[in-house]
């Protein structure tokens, strides 16, 4: 019961293109941005995503993509070896988000994955979080400082640190394998970080009849290309701004008493039930309400069954509301249909 999400789309097509010889390490690398969606935004498990990267690694070694190079020459006559303009590469990486583009403590403070563990939207989190940089010789300036200028140091002892010290603190999946993108020498730019900056550029200003949404698509389409960098660069900073909103919206709720109710199905924003989260649009006669079912486990039975119970729920109520964003489980709808429509809801979830 419910809905569940595929192979990515992205690794479809790299397939097809590979089958008729027509693969290419742009299509490669869009495959390895379409899995890196799904594992980041957990749409699939650990396991479907551990197959998912064997399977690009392949590709990307057997297409000699690691290795590729070409001549230059010089000015003055000199051929010397160059990689090319990109090629794709993987390794291990931390679950922080948008390291590259923001610093070390605010990262850490905002991922997700370290504010669910150490619950860092707390003042006892934030200690927490302080000792364990403390107790790897990370100092606080270096750790608030944009992470491109860090010590040379640090950055060369994160890893080793990292896996020292945060299994302590429950934290032992913190390294995953994910894609690089590399220009040069230097210049790289990780997977999940693209996805970031293209999720907050694709999510950003969608009005309530989706008449934004065609408009956010073409912007984040264009984010994917190398020869517009810039437009990648203004989604991640986007993404940035909504990943501290998203934590400072969720201690308000955690911490303010009856701003999450729990009923026998759901959660209004115990353990295990789907948690939905319900707040006023730009237009405040309209909520957008968002179900949240959690990360898939391998051999479940039960998918995302918010969609059609959404959408069945608001025609009953005979209010308004629009249902074609993003995700199924996403609706927007008339605020003043926000009661019937939870009681409808309760009686069509499972």
């Amino acid at each position: 019961m419910g809905t569940f999400h595929g192979k990515p789309s992205g690794c479809l097509m790299y397939e097809l293109s590979h089958s008729l010889r027509k693969n290419t390490n742009e299509l490669l690398w869009f495959a390895c941005l379409a899995l890196t969606d799904q594992f980041v935004h957990e749409r699939l498990t650990n396991e479907r995503y551990q197959a998912g990267v064997m399977e690009l690694e392949q590709h990307i070694n057997s297409s000699g993509n690691l290795d590729a190079v070409t001549l230059v020459t010089l000015k003055d006559g000199t051929k010397v070896s160059a990689p090319d303009c990109s090629r794709i590469a993987y390794e291990d990486e931390p679950r922080l988000m948008l390291l590259q583009e923001w610093n070390l403590f605010d990262s850490m403070l905002c991922s997700s994955y370290i504010a669910t563990k150490l619950k860092t939207w707390s003042d006892n989190g934030i200690k927490r979080m302080q000792l364990i940089l403390a107790r790897m010789g990370f100092a606080r300036e270096e750790c608030r400082q944009k992470f491109q200028f860090m010590s040379v140091d640090i950055k060369r002892r994160m890893k080793d640190m990292f896996e020292k010290f945060l299994p302590e603190y429950g934290l032992t999946e913190f390294y995953y394998r994910g894609f690089l993108l590399l220009h040069g020498y230097s210049s790289k730019v990780s997977a999940a970080d693209v996805v970031y900056g293209v999720t907050a550029l694709l999510e950003s200003s969608v009005e309530s009849d989706g008449s934004c949404a065609s408009k956010q698509f073409g912007v984040a389409y264009d984010a994917l290309s190398l020869s517009k960098l810039e437009k990648l660069e203004i989604g991640m900073q986007q993404a940035i701004k909504v990943q501290r909103a998203i934590l400072r919206q969720g201690s308000a709720a955690i911490t303010k008493k009856g701003s999450i109710r729990s009923g026998s199905k759901f959660r209004w924003g115990a353990k295990m039930k789907p948690l939905i989260c319900v707040c006023y649009t730009q237009e405040r006669h309209q909520v957008l309400i968002v179900g949240v079912c959690g990360k898939p486990r391998l051999g479940a039975v039960q998918g995302n069954a918010f969609g059609i119970a959404f959408r069945n729920a608001a025609e009953e109520t005979g209010a308004e509301f629009f249902h074609e964003l993003f995700e199924s489980s996403w609706i927007v709808l008339d605020a003043v249909a926000v009661n019937s429509f939870m009681i409808r809801l309760t009686e069509k979830l499972w």
